[in-house]
């Protein structure tokens, strides 16, 4: 039963009923209530009257599936998608999916060049990696969203400035910190299909045939658009030029160039990702207005990001209270391989003692202690090689980031550590 002051605004909302401030009010009141069914009616009003707030979008989804009401809850999802809210709308998905019993289902396509031949290129669809299973990161999250999620969500926006959704954006860093899971997050939340082609897929011994191979990698992406297309390893296909013993590599980078400025073809709607490990490696010309020109540096997990994967790894272990807090304090400059590592030594330690004593125990601190003894963080050994990049070549300021992340306090105190 409605209480007396939801009474009171439908009364008065009878009277004015285009006031939309009122409506909202007796949205919200009524999903305070615990009448969310009533609440979602009110919201499909004011839906429909395009007199939702932005703000108040994802509050109104939840209602809605709460009421039950997932077509509306997947138009209020839809609607802020393009209004550009930056997190949550990719877990609302997740979540009427789950609804629907859809969570967890991916649709695979599967292609191959114009004649059957060469690399088979998959788009994944219906993913579940969202921002939201990526932990820190902030700053690179909304770098992401500024400059390749919000172009695909408001097309229109981007249009009256003269810019187009699509383009090339290069993710960098040290190895294991989780630049191909951001680029699939990225697909997940323009709602993309994805592709992670695969290295092997393209490298080939015989003569123009690696070169082919890229082209109907490309081909096959042009026809799947809008579709995320995801390069790892660039350093290994746009290797740069000037560092080449002769001629060989030459070609391939330069079918790399022809592809990314669409000679000959249409690279409209395709978001064109790629990861690597030595942006010095990559030819100068990848980077250029048009192609690579956006850099995006993906540092080691942040304290906050290393207590999320170590919460998500430990999860459904037999452990004892562990304060992972503690522990990803005395952890800074690991990459997320590492704490991945860091958790299956420990658990190595258990097991070890298990098979000793015939007894088997749950995780402790002691085994963490243990394992962080002996080692340290893979990444200090490319954080090294980026400062002498940092220092010497950084010119046109491509690597401030790395500047920055260098000289920040974690990673002072890690080198002192």
């Amino acid at each position: 039963m409605a209480s007396d002051r939801a009474e009171a605004l439908r009364a008065a909302l009878a009277l004015t009923p285009d006031n939309h401030a009122l409506r909202l009010l007796l949205a919200e009141t009524l999903a305070d209530e615990g009448a969310p069914v009533e609440a979602a009616a009110e919201y499909r009003v004011l839906l429909d009257d395009g007199a939702l707030p932005d703000e108040a979008l994802l509050d109104a989804a939840d209602i809605a599936l709460d009421a039950g009401d997932f077509a509306l809850a997947g138009e209020l999802a839809e609607a802020a998608r393009k209004a550009g809210v930056i997190e949550g709308v990719a877990e609302l998905t997740r979540r009427i999916d789950a609804s629907l019993g859809l969570e967890g289902v991916m649709q695979v396509t599967r292609h191959t060049g114009p004649d059957g031949t060469g690399p088979v290129v998959e788009f994944e669809s219906s993913m579940t990696t969202t921002f939201s299973d990526i932990g820190g990161l902030e700053d690179v999250k909304k770098v992401i969203h500024r400059t390749i999620i919000l172009p695909f969500q408001r097309p229109e926006l981007y249009a009256q400035y003269g810019r187009r959704a699509g383009g090339g954006v290069l993710l960098y860093g040290p190895p294991g910190c989780g630049k191909t899971m951001l680029a699939r997050a990225t697909a997940t939340e323009c709602g993309l299909p994805f592709s992670n082609v695969r290295i092997e897929e393209i490298l080939d011994p015989m003569f123009g045939m690696s070169e082919r191979n890229l082209h109907d990698v490309f081909e096959q992406a042009r026809l799947a658009a809008p579709c995320v297309l995801f390069l790892d390893e660039l350093d290994a296909i746009g290797f740069a030029r000037r560092k080449h013993h002769g001629g060989a590599g030459r070609p391939l980078v330069d079918q790399l160039l022809q592809e990314l400025d669409s000679i000959g073809s249409e690279n409209e709607g395709m978001l064109i990702l790629a990861a690597t490990n030595a942006p010095w490696d990559v030819d100068e010309a990848t980077k250029r207005p048009g192609r690579f020109d956006r850099l995006v540096f993906v540092p080691p997990p942040d304290e906050e990001a290393r207590r999320a994967i170590l919460e998500n790894l430990v999860a459904g272990r037999p452990a004892e209270k562990i304060d992972l807090k503690r522990l990803a304090k005395q952890t800074p400059l690991f990459s997320g391989a590492d704490i991945h590592a860091l958790v299956e030594r420990a658990i190595d330690v258990a097991i070890d003692e298990a098979l000793d004593t015939g007894d088997m125990r749950p995780l402790r601190a002691a085994d963490f202690d243990a394992a962080l003894a002996r080692m340290r963080p893979t990444t200090l050994e490319w954080l090294a090689t980026a400062r002498n990049y940092v220092e010497f070549a950084n010119r046109d300021g491509s690597y401030d980031e790395v500047m920055q992340f260098l000289v920040s306090k974690e990673a002072k105190a890690a080198r002192r550590g």
